[in-house]
């Protein structure tokens, strides 16, 4: 009766696990695929960055905390309408979600236009 709990306990746990990794690799393909993730940031940077940036512009990039803070604050001199509390939340925001170690984002090729390819 022990194994069979022991043995119960160690499947439920591998799939405990199991369910982790796939939500954690399932948030890593969306931030690759450039989408923000939900946070209390997320509005800021909608609202401050993408005035003028694409969400792929902003998340193309892999940057220190540090340099996240110098490119927040150059766009602040460039006129980005961001208090400091709110530099110091997107800041965080970028650094948490894309550090430098997170993979390049995906290519997504459009397909040619119609009839620039000839058909076969």
């Amino acid at each position: 009766m022990i194994r069979i709990l022991l043995a119960a306990g160690a499947l439920s746990g591998a799939w405990v696990i199991a369910s982790a990794v796939a939500a954690d690799d399932k948030a890593k393909a969306a931030l690759l695929d450039g989408q923000l993730p939900d946070d209390p940031a997320r509005p800021l940077v909608q609202g401050k960055c993408l005035l003028c940036h694409s969400a792929e512009y902003v998340t193309s990039q892999r940057l220190t905390e540090g340099q996240w803070q110098k490119t927040v604050d150059k766009m602040r001199k460039f006129g980005s309408p961001a208090t400091d509390e709110e530099a110091k939340a997107m800041t965080a925001y970028f650094a948490r979600y894309w550090p430098p170690d997170l993979p390049p984002p995906r290519v997504v090729r459009a397909p040619p236009p119609p009839g620039s390819v000839p058909g076969k």
